[in-house]
């Protein structure tokens, strides 16, 4: 499964938005398949949605099975920054839960 983020517009930016697409993320990676996240077009996403689509997703799983079985495609160096420390914040969260 591939998500293109480019036809939603090239800043994304709200958790509504996150959650609608984490909640497509988690049926796909509930039926075993690999999600290809294609950022094309991207400029620019914020933390909450980062948070919101990717970060939660380690509520249910540990990062090396996210890892596992998602890629990013074309992802520049800003969008790549923003969700790296969404995951790291998220981690620091659940461990000291």
């Amino acid at each position: 499964m591939t998500i293109n983020f480019s036809h939603i517009g090239t800043h994304l930016g709200t958790r509504v938005l996150g959650e609608s697409i984490r909640k497509d993320i988690e049926i796909a990676l509930e039926q075993n398949q690999l999600v290809t996240f294609d950022f094309s077009g991207i400029d620019f996403i914020s933390h909450s949605f980062a948070d919101e689509c990717f970060a939660k997703l380690l509520i249910s799983m540990k990062i090396e099975e996210l890892k596992k079985k998602t890629t990013f495609k074309d992802a520049n160096k800003l969008v790549k920054r923003t969700i790296a420390f969404a995951l790291k914040e998220r981690m620091l969260q659940l461990e000291t839960a």
